[in-house]
């Protein structure tokens, strides 16, 4: 009797330690399945023409203003938390970003807000919105992961040419990678719109496990069937680049290795109980 209750308080515990070591695994999976159900239910919502819905309009202006004004606004973390606009939906959703190569599709937020970076990908307050005009730069934040759930943590995977696609209230637009740098955390130049460009940017903590030290940011343009050519100067290269490819693939090892190690522990404890 003593031993049964020992083996089932073994197979208690070990039946949480492998919950517990897959607990990120099913975080991202329900987190997906969550944003595809928010991008299915954007792409079947029906709107207006760009022309007549009052929502566009309202996302021109907002964007020329912050143009005209030089982004002056955008000086703090209660700028970057702002919403550009106000939207009527209650999930304050405006489109999604798609990122083929991190086999991402996130919905995307208005205001990097902490609520908001918990649920996906949030446009950063006095940044453009993205409709694909001249003169804009939507600056796009995710976390480098969050709770097991992916976001922009493979973000090192794009290169010079990959795409990234938004898809807004109207319609898609597809950008291409032209530049990557590593940027300090305040360094709100970096992230400004360059004038007569078609811009997204991507931007998410760096290194991996660095509590936010640096900023890895990825410049897109607007894809008009242009070469893109990779700049020789990237920061990249410079002394605050750190690959996290390693910290990545070192935290699934440690997962695995201990997953395999207490089902073999848990083997141990079933199998002397079958001989008997």
């Amino acid at each position: 009797m003593k031993q049964k209750i020992i083996n089932i308080i073994g197979i208690l515990f070990l039946v949480a330690g492998i919950v517990s070591l897959l607990c990120p695994e099913i975080m991202s999976y329900l987190k997906k399945k969550q944003s595809d159900q928010t991008v299915k239910e954007l792409t079947q919502e029906s709107s207006q023409t760009k022309q007549s819905d009052p929502l566009y309009q309202k996302a021109v202006r907002y964007n020329r203003k912050i143009f005209q004004e030089k982004q002056t606004g955008l000086k703090d973390v209660f700028s970057y938390r702002s919403a550009p606009i106000i939207l009527k939906n209650e999930k304050n959703t405006f489109g999604y970003i798609k990122i083929p190569k991190m086999k991402q599709k996130l919905p995307l937020y208005l205001g990097a807000t902490m609520e908001n970076m918990r649920k996906g990908a949030a446009i950063m307050g006095q940044t453009s919105l993205p409709l694909g005009q001249k003169d804009s730069n939507c600056v796009i934040a995710a976390h480098r992961g969050y709770q097991g759930i992916p976001y922009f943590r493979d973000i090192e995977q794009l290169k010079t040419g990959d795409r990234v696609i938004i898809k807004n209230p109207w319609e898609k637009l597809t950008y291409r990678v032209e530049e990557i740098k590593i940027i300090q955390p305040d360094d709100s130049d970096q992230i400004k719109i360059r004038k007569g460009k078609e811009m997204v940017t991507l931007l998410t903590c760096h290194p991996y496990r660095s509590h936010g030290k640096y900023r890895y940011v990825v410049y897109c343009i607007r894809d008009h069937g242009q070469k893109i050519v990779e700049k020789k100067n990237s920061t990249i290269k410079d002394t605050h680049f750190q690959s996290s490819e390693w910290d990545i693939r070192r935290e699934k090892i440690v997962r695995y290795v201990g997953l395999m190690l207490l089902i073999f522990f848990g083997i141990g404890i079933i199998m002397p109980k079958k001989k008997r």
